[in-house]
């Protein structure tokens, strides 16, 4: 029988309850995938190896995999192992970060993504699990080992695991078709020079946006969030020499 039952929680990213070893487990592989110690292609160790890593047992571990690859994040592979899986985030940045673009990519993010985020803050109580993998995205850009890059990956995750939390499936389904354009245009105006700098700036303003879900303040985290999309329009439109960001709206 699986003794594995709760760990401890650091308070810096504690949840409401003690997490349960194999969401621990899972946290941990999470953020050693997307912030790069582990990438899209490579097999992950042995079951035994991880279970020794974490001190659990390889019960534990194999439920921790089933949570990750449930939601895409690695497959197993009959008789290979299990492999990280690549996330189809790409598109063709040249043809989608014209100036047009990207105001409205933003403006619709802006529209559907505020009220969404106090949806999943009123919501987000009900799976521990859910939360607890958004906590790990925000640890793994808090962790990213290439610091001068757009860490798409872990933008469009961060960004999507919040609309899993408001558990509403026709906004996910509404929102769904903007992320390769949105992600495209975003790398390719940071192609024009993005820093460390920048990393750290979104990796503080997704923190404030889990923390505001952690203690379920919907008008917060609607707060945070739209502040997030702003300075990132504001940041795009500079780097595409526009005109500026579109007039304050409340959505």
């Amino acid at each position: 029988m699986d003794q594995d039952t709760t760990v401890p929680e650091s308070p810096l990213h504690a949840l409401p309850l003690s997490r349960r070893a194999h969401e621990f487990v899972a946290h941990e592989l999470l953020v050693l995938i997307l912030s790069g110690r582990f990438r899209a292609g490579d097999r992950l160790p042995p079951e035994r190896a991880l279970a020794a890593e974490f001190g659990v047992s390889r019960p534990t571990v194999r439920q921790a995999v089933g949570v990750l690859a449930a939601h895409g994040l690695i497959e197993a592979r009959v008789g290979s192992g299990t492999f990280v899986v690549e996330t189809p985030y790409g598109g063709d940045a040249t043809e989608t970060a014209t100036d047009d673009s990207i105001s409205e990519i933003m403006e619709a993010r802006l529209v559907f993504e505020v009220g969404a985020v106090r949806l999943a803050a009123r919501r987000a109580q009900r799976s521990r699990e859910d939360l607890g993998l958004l906590a790990a995205i925000v640890e793994a850009l808090e962790q990213v080992e290439d610091g001068e890059s757009y860490p798409v990956e872990i933008d469009v995750r961060f960004h999507r695991a919040i609309l899993h939390l408001a558990r509403n499936a026709h906004l996910e389904t509404l929102i769904a078709p903007s992320w390769p354009a949105s992600a495209a245009a975003t790398a390719a105006a940071a192609r024009g020079g993005w820093t460390s700098d920048d990393t750290v700036r979104i990796a503080a303003q997704h923190r404030a946006v889990y923390e505001a879900l952690r203690v379920g303040d919907a008008e917060l985290a609607a707060f945070e969030m739209e502040r997030h999309l702003r300075t990132e329009l504001a940041r795009l439109v500079d780097a595409s020499r526009t005109g500026g960001p579109p007039s304050r709206f409340f959505a």
